[in-house]
């Protein structure tokens, strides 16, 4: 197969079921080809992985810099 984005998705849908793939077969198949290069597969890393959790606890309001002194007894053991 020629480039797939200098024929496009619609082209190379095209002349993939020319070479004997299902309508659908040829679809999925381009629908595949565009999310693997837009990066939608690539492997996360560990510090990756680890920064989504960070963002995670911090929308849902679990993590934050600030500190709530009064919930905190001064020998540094939270409070009951």
């Amino acid at each position: 197969m020629r480039d797939f984005w200098m024929m496009g998705p619609t082209a190379a849908a095209l002349q993939l079921r020319a070479m004997g793939f299902s309508w659908m077969q040829a679809e999925r198949l381009t629908s595949l080809k565009v999310r693997y290069d837009r990066g939608d597969f690539a492997e996360s890393t560990d510090e990756l992985n680890r920064l989504y959790f960070y963002r995670y606890l911090v929308q849902s309001g679990r993590y934050t810099d600030q500190v709530d002194l009064s919930s905190w007894n001064p020998d540094g053991r939270q409070a009951a």
